[in-house]
């Protein structure tokens, strides 16, 4: 799960940023190595930049709306939890309804999830059983 998750989009990345991709020909990409990068680092004239694109305003732009943007979720999330903890943990009445409330919705796909895989992985009906047996891998 982590390959295609994870690992393939960080892959294609990588080899995107090795090409002349665009978001209107992608894949019609000629692989062009590390000119993207060249470009990233040098000027029209040659010169090498000191720390290249640092020096590009849209750069920074975006660098500081990701850092705005990850700290602002990160103190929200953090005093939004710890609000819904103390909560949770008081004593009052229903206290045991409003923790299966929180909780209910989170359990849910995990226990849905488990239960496909379940029927998927069935014996005798699922469909992972017949599929291994119309490619003749097993046999029943």
């Amino acid at each position: 799960a982590l390959l295609i998750v994870a690992a393939w989009p960080l892959s294609r990345s990588v080899w995107f940023s090795l090409t002349d991709a665009s978001l209107l020909h992608l894949y019609d990409a000629k692989f062009i190595g590390f000119k993207n990068y060249y470009k990233v680092l040098h000027t029209d004239s040659g010169e090498t930049l000191y720390f290249g694109v640092l020096m590009d305003p849209a750069w920074w732009n975006a660098v500081w709306n990701t850092v705005r943007f990850g700290l602002t979720s990160v103190v929200l999330e953090i005093a939004l939890g710890m609000v819904v903890a103390l909560v949770l943990n008081a004593q009052f009445k229903g206290r045991g309804f409003v923790r299966a409330a929180i909780l209910i919705p989170w359990a849910i796909p995990t226990v849905v999830s488990a239960k496909m895989w379940g029927w998927m992985l069935n014996d005798q009906l699922g469909i992972v059983n017949d599929m291994l047996m119309r490619l003749g891998l097993i046999h029943e």
